[in-house]
């Protein structure tokens, strides 16, 4: 009598196995994968049908795949992209610390001069902004006291930090650290590029639709990336300025609502006994 060997629960999958020495050219799962990144949309009867399965016999199987294909971490579809033009901005705390043309002590040129003494470059612009370049991206600095960041790819908050420490605190422009680390607190994100590459060239398309309100455009088949969906997605300006907004109205209300404490505690008469 002949021994019965157990099977699994789905017919056994020679793309699965590493030791499988397997006639067909290629594998059911690798024909349903195939299949499915031509079309998402195929069920699993249609895959059966293309493939010419029995679909009473393969159709669990062939379901599983499919759910492996759209679901898994390691196979899903449309999570990795590449990002570049990361842009963000910031805001240097007020303690004294500006880019105007004198300093504090009247002493002339002050911050700026110090400044473009230890590496940045002054802009011919009227509003007078300074520029720092380096190999993580470049800072634009206003004499309002923001700094805009352009951060090259690959971007990153971590990047972000690094820049604007080696434009500030490496310089020796910053050498308090409280001060550092208030300037890194107040990053905040502007805009990037996400781009989905599909492996073949699409028609090109552009739609702005929701820029104004959302500060989001998508771009199909773009001349940078012709086989890719490229999505720019920027932090629109009225909400920033809202943001701003309330900040400087939330510092406000700080400040009035502080109890004014005297000057010289120690010449004050203590009534707690």
């Amino acid at each position: 009598m002949a021994r019965r060997l157990k099977t699994s629960a789905f017919p056994r999958d020679e793309y699965d196995s590493q030791n499988s020495q397997s006639q067909e050219p290629q594998s059911i799962k690798a024909q349903v994968y195939e299949l499915l990144t031509e079309n998402p949309l195929l069920s699993p009867l249609r895959l059966s049908q293309i493939l010419k399965l029995d679909y009473r016999r393969y159709r669990d199987y062939v379901t599983h795949l499919r759910s492996r294909w759209k679901y898994d971490s390691k196979n899903e579809r449309g999570s990795k992209c590449s990002l570049h033009g990361w842009r963000g901005w910031c805001y240097l705390p007020n303690v004294g610390f500006s880019n105007s043309g004198k300093s504090d002590n009247g002493a002339p040129g002050g911050i700026r001069t110090r400044a473009v003494d230890v590496g940045w470059l002054a802009s011919r612009a009227r509003n007078r902004w300074l520029l720092w370049k380096d190999r993580l991206g470049r800072l634009q600095w206003f004499e309002t006291g923001r700094v805009n960041l352009y951060v090259r790819k690959p971007a990153n908050l971590g990047r972000a930090y690094q820049l604007i420490c080696n434009g500030f605190s490496f310089t020796g422009l910053i050498t308090d650290i409280k001060v550092l680390e208030q300037l890194l607190s107040t990053v905040r994100f502007k805009g990037a590029h996400y781009v989905f590459s599909v492996g073949e060239r699409l028609p090109r398309l552009t739609i702005d639709l929701f820029a104004k309100s959302n500060g989001v455009i998508i771009k199909v088949g773009d001349i940078t990336h012709p086989d890719s969906l490229e999505i720019i997605a920027t932090y629109p300006d009225w909400a920033e300025r809202n943001e701003r907004m309330f900040e400087q109205l939330n510092d406000t209300l700080k400040r009035l609502l502080e109890p004014t404490m005297p000057k010289d505690q120690t010449k004050m008469d203590s009534y707690v006994r």
